[in-house]
């Protein structure tokens, strides 16, 4: 596998749905922190280690650090396993090399050459990233490029257990691990039964981000929790999009998603009104704390409120231009602009985290 392979089987674009719950959880985390240090005991949460936790600072960069490193490693191993296994199945194929170079931006060109508008409408919705093995790249070079990630975020995750001493999040470690491989590979694959969005929600969301919170502060809130969600929402319609830009082909190769269920149109109101969702979610919030927000409020409260206003002015914009993307069925741009969303909606939570 040569270098520039490598580097379009991680998918770099989809890393910031890794990056964005991290910050979310860490933001939490240090709201809790700073709840202890003004109160003098420990904050009230819905879940609390029995066991003090020493928020030092070095302690709290070094941990949230290797949850970062965990959150991408992993990340970058569930993208070249799901290019493994879908590639080993022939679930690719319709990848051809015609496909797979057409680009937006070739629309004219690939009229003028003889096409159809019609086969110029579904080259539009193939038009995905290169995957490796359907384009000639080594299955096992492929495979041996997911365990190498899967290796590194298991020692990431390790660290973090030896500094913390809970030794249970082994058993979380492994099930991350379980659920990157069995989303498409094994005998029976959740991911051809319609999963794929569940699983993008629980592992991208409340795992990611409140796994975070509660290594760095040893318990879970309310404001983590919320945040989460939405991440873990944002995470899901990266999935759903996904999946609807492959609805066609999924659909002859048997991969029984959640889009091929339902149905194209169906599910893809069903996106429409998630992403409308997330944006609403973040809106309320932010309304209410810009409303009440004092200029007599601590220099830092007021820099995290305008950092939520620039997030939130990022996150409305990118939501307009997210449901235009899914209503013209140009997947590709949506699921990269989603991707800016969970950046977005991270920065919105961050803001208002430290704007109360």
């Amino acid at each position: 596998m040569q270098f520039h392979d490598y580097v379009s089987g991680m998918r770099i674009p989809t890393l910031m749905l890794g990056i964005a719950p991290v910050l979310i959880g860490v933001s939490a985390a240090c709201r809790v922190i700073g709840m202890r240090g003004a109160d003098g005991l420990p904050a009230c949460g819905i879940l609390t280690a029995s066991s003090a936790c020493d928020a030092g600072t070095g302690r709290i960069i070094t941990l949230g650090l290797l949850c970062l490193l965990v959150a991408l490693f992993l990340q970058i191993a569930v993208n070249f396993a799901n290019d493994y296994s879908d590639g080993v199945r022939g679930t690719d194929a319709h990848r051809t090399a015609a496909v797979r170079q057409y680009t937006v931006e070739s629309d004219f060109q690939f009229l003028e050459n003889g096409a159809t508008a019609e086969e110029e409408r579904q080259a539009r919705e193939l038009n995905g990233p290169t995957r490796l093995v359907a384009s000639g790249v080594t299955p096992r070079a492929v495979l041996m490029a997911a365990i190498v990630n899967a290796v590194l975020a298991c020692v990431c995750g390790l660290a973090v257990i030896v500094i913390t001493g809970y030794w249970w999040l082994v058993f979380v470690g492994a099930l991350c691990v379980a659920a990157a491989w069995f989303y498409v590979g094994g005998s029976h694959p959740y991911g051809y039964f319609g999963f794929g969005e569940l699983a993008a929600f629980v592992f991208f969301g409340p795992v990611a981000a409140l796994g975070t919170q509660f290594v760095l502060c040893g318990q879970v809130n309310g404001n983590g929790v919320y945040g989460a969600v939405v991440i873990g929402a944002v995470s899901a319609a990266v999935m759903a999009v996904n999946n609807l830009r492959d609805v066609n082909t999924d659909r002859e190769s048997g991969k029984r998603t959640l889009a091929v269920r339902i149905g194209a149109r169906a599910f893809t109101v069903c996106l429409c009104v998630l992403i409308a969702l997330v944006m609403l979610a973040m809106v309320i919030p932010w309304s209410v704390m810009w409303i009440h927000m004092d200029s007599d409020l601590p220099n830092l409260s007021v820099l995290g409120g305008y950092c939520a206003v620039l997030g939130e002015i990022a996150l409305i914009l990118l939501t307009v231009v997210v449901e235009f993307n899914v209503a013209k069925r140009e997947y590709r741009s949506a699921m990269r602009n989603l991707s800016w969303i969970a950046l977005a909606v991270a920065l919105v939570f961050v803001g208002l985290t430290m704007s109360i």
